[in-house]
């Protein structure tokens, strides 16, 4: 998928995806989703990378996924 911004603000991602805010908050707790990859904090606000959410969707399930 092609996207026009690389990252949004959470609200926008929760829009764009229909996922929850508390999923997204529990992965980056868990460690499933990282800082400075699929997200990361800008001035008190947490930021979705579009591209790399995509990624970890389409490799959940695989050994790679599986550890992390």
């Amino acid at each position: 998928m092609n996207h026009a911004m690389t990252w949004v603000k959470l609200t926008k991602y929760v829009d764009i995806t229909g996922d929850t805010a508390d999923a997204v908050r529990s992965r980056r707790k868990m460690g499933k989703w990282l800082d400075g990859t699929q997200c990361k904090i800008v001035d008190g606000f947490l930021w979705v990378n579009l591209a790399e959410a995509e990624k970890w969707v389409e490799q959940w399930g695989t050994k790679q996924a599986l550890a992390a």
